[in-house]
């Protein structure tokens, strides 16, 4: 049976592959480093604040925005969604990791 996925603020999928086209959408609707706002900001933001809960993730401070930017490593670069947390700090995270893990 496939799981589903359901952010807390309300938007839920019957997939995770529904949900991973739905934030394809958002993550590639905007130029690098743009931030989202509105409900896109809020369903980026429930899935990565799930995500961290459903890990064990500790957020050292809140997340402040979110935006599209690169990882890159060795022979690889991939779009994927940055955050800056209201320390200053800032980070990435995969949203098909962050799907697969809140997924029910």
């Amino acid at each position: 049976m496939a799981k589903s996925v359901s952010l807390r603020t309300g938007r839920a999928f019957a997939t995770v592959t529904a949900a991973k086209e739905y934030f394809s959408k958002i993550l590639n609707g905007r130029e690098l480093k743009q931030e989202f706002g509105g409900d896109e900001l809020a369903d980026v933001r429930a899935a990565y604040e799930d995500y961290c809960a459903k890990t064990g993730w500790d957020l050292q401070s809140p997340p402040a925005s979110f935006y599209p930017t690169h990882d890159r490593g060795p022979g690889y670069t991939t779009r994927c969604f940055g955050v800056t947390f209201e320390d200053g700090t800032t980070g990435k995270f995969s949203i098909d990791k962050a799907l697969r893990a809140i997924a029910a």
